[in-house]
């Protein structure tokens, strides 16, 4: 008989085949592009809805319209007020959402596959109808304005809106997604349907589906429902341009009865579509990316400064930031800076141990398939595939570009996107506990308000 010895963990076996769903690409007469990967595993399909505009085309004077036009899409559509689309999606059992970020703008359809076509019925009425009724816009401002007041308190949404203003100043990714107080409150209907009528377009859009259906009907459904919108001129997307990197400094940010600090560190990143990104994503992961990483069990499990640190690439169609956050006791909060700062060090030394590689890149090759299970997963996947230009063969390769990541890669990518002498510090916390304990750092500090501007 053979005895278990529990004091060993069992090793892991060889991972699972996966294979990606097949997905068939089709572009309709008026430009619309079509991407299907049928999935008959469960009687569910997701549909989504990308338009190929988000918050970067916001400006300063109007920051949150992207995000508040989508807001708007679901109080009420085609024939239907806001309480009668309502009732409609919940007769067939589907959910609907609609959301935007800094690269699109969605909608999003979950259903029963007998549903269908009812679904795609009401999804067209809410991409090509939409009624933007005016109590629906005074709603939904009264609610962002709310939030926005909210956030004035919250120590994290301060931190994270000044940093990314700090890279990008004023122009696009520089403001946030939802705006501030005095954009939100200047924005009008016909702002709203001004978005509307320069980006939401056959030509601007791709509809994904993922599921329980047939190809050939998922074309036909859609030809019916978009095939007759008519395309416009397609708008310039605006480029973005992240301020001059200088040397490393300290932008500090007082809350007097705070009693941790919020910390960010970091500088401008990479677009989602570089070749770099799978020794980026093992590399990440090694430094900040998972609970075991270096910079989380630094902070946390060796020195007890903060309950959870994190780093992280934020990818985007163009550069966004990588960045670096925690929240840490006040008292420890020069230390944690110092800690942080080491370990970006340490990344570029290629000082990376095979066991430490093999764990990260078995934890993320892992983790891969329960990330495309469903049919809402598979179509997120596409979504992706679509709007960062990825290449058809792209996830089921994802885990064997994983593996062949070694140690010279991550040692390389970490310094090329890595540099800790020209990082932006933003801390939000008790200026008076921690302004003279940063200073020994020996870098520049400024001090500002929560809305950015120097205090003398």
């Amino acid at each position: 008989m053979t005895v278990l010895d529990r004091n060993i963990a069992p090793q892991p076996g060889p991972p699972r085949p996966y294979h990606f769903p097949h997905i068939e690409r089709r572009t309709l007469a008026n430009g619309l592009r079509v991407l299907i990967a049928e999935n008959h595993n469960a009687p569910l399909v997701s549909l989504r809805v990308l338009v190929h505009a988000g918050a970067d085309h916001d400006t300063k004077e109007l920051a949150g319209l992207a995000s508040l036009t989508s807001d708007l899409l679901d109080e009420g559509a085609g024939e239907r007020d806001a309480i009668q689309l309502a009732e409609e999606i919940g007769l067939i059992g589907a959910a609907l959402g609609t959301g935007a970020d800094w690269d699109a703008s969605y909608i999003s359809l979950d259903v029963l596959s007998r549903n269908v076509e009812a679904a795609i019925a009401i999804c067209a009425d809410v991409a090509r109808r939409p009624l933007f009724p005016a109590d629906g816009l005074e709603r939904a401002r009264t609610e962002r304005l709310m939030e926005l007041i909210q956030q004035r308190d919250e120590a994290a949404a301060i931190a994270a809106k000044r940093f990314s203003h700090l890279i990008y100043g004023e122009g696009a990714y520089g403001n946030t997604i939802g705006g501030n107080p005095e954009s939100v409150a200047r924005i009008a209907g016909e702002d709203v349907v001004a978005y509307y009528r320069d980006h939401y377009r056959p030509n601007n859009i791709s509809i994904v589906v993922g599921g329980d259906i047939d190809t050939s009907r998922a074309l036909a459904l859609i030809e019916a429902a978009f095939g007759d919108w008519q395309p416009s001129d397609e708008r310039e997307r605006p480029v973005v341009a992240p301020l001059t990197q200088e040397p490393s400094r300290i932008y500090l940010i007082d809350r007097p009865t705070a009693v941790q600090s919020e910390i960010r560190i970091g500088h401008i990143g990479v677009p989602r579509a570089t070749e770099d990104y799978f020794p980026l994503s093992v590399m990440n992961a090694l430094l900040g990316g998972v609970f075991n990483s270096r910079i989380n069990m630094n902070l946390r499990e060796v020195h007890g400064y903060t309950y959870g640190a994190r780093s992280t690439f934020v990818f985007r169609r163009q550069p966004g930031p990588f960045v670096v956050s925690a929240p840490v006791r006040n008292e420890v909060t020069r230390e944690s800076v110092m800690e942080v700062l080491a370990e970006l060090r340490r990344i570029r030394t290629g000082d990376v141990e095979e066991r430490e590689l093999d764990d990260v890149k078995n934890y993320l090759m892992g983790v891969f398939p329960a990330t495309v299970q469903s049919s809402s997963d598979v179509a997120g996947r596409l979504l992706d595939m679509e709007l960062y230009g990825l290449p058809v063969e792209y996830f089921d390769r994802y885990r064997e570009s994983i593996a062949a990541v070694g140690k010279e890669a991550v040692e390389r990518v970490a310094k090329k996107y890595i540099d800790p002498e020209r990082v932006i510090i933003v801390i939000v916390g008790n200026a008076s506990q921690i302004r003279e304990p940063l200073g020994t750092l020996g870098l520049p500090i400024h001090e500002l308000d929560i809305e950015g501007k120097p205090i003398a």
